[in-house]
């Protein structure tokens, strides 16, 4: 499956991203609809120093995941990146297509940041994150971390 499958870094919102959200709204989730809303509005873009908005695509361009990393706006000393919007299509959950986009973004956040912070309250994601190397923190806006 991966191997037919490429992580790019994207500058614009991906034309299928409707689709995605089509399906987090299925699952009760709203922060596609917000990635989207930021963007369009610039409030968002993923385009300041160290961020960036990644997708995942198959072989026949469909997209099938997609997350970004921001400087954590939480911290004021910049080395603290925020990982948000991860989302996966679920015809594409656990076969790794997770994994490979967070490896993805993590190599290229370590050239800016000493370590990334999320916030997740789904208890599978919380798991991914826990298997991928993240430790639970209790912090306002935080609950799970990964220091390079």
């Amino acid at each position: 499956m991966l191997k037919s499958c490429r992580v790019e870094r994207v500058l614009e919102l991906p034309s299928q991203l409707d689709v995605l959200i089509e399906y987090s709204q299925g699952e009760n989730f709203r922060f596609l609809n917000r990635l989207e809303q930021d963007f369009r509005t610039g409030e968002n873009c993923f385009d300041q120093r160290g961020e960036g908005l990644f997708v995942v695509l198959t072989q026949k361009d469909q997209l099938i995941a997609v997350a970004g990393i921001n400087k954590d706006p939480f911290y004021q000393s910049g080395q603290v990146g925020r990982l948000r919007r991860f989302y996966i299509h679920p015809d594409y959950r656990r076969q790794g297509v997770g994994a490979y986009l967070l490896r993805n973004i993590e190599k290229y956040a370590r050239a800016n940041f000493h370590e990334l912070h999320l916030f997740t309250d789904a208890v599978n994601a919380a798991s991914f994150y826990h298997k991928m190397g993240y430790e639970p923190i209790d912090l306002p806006n935080s609950n799970f971390r990964k220091i390079f």
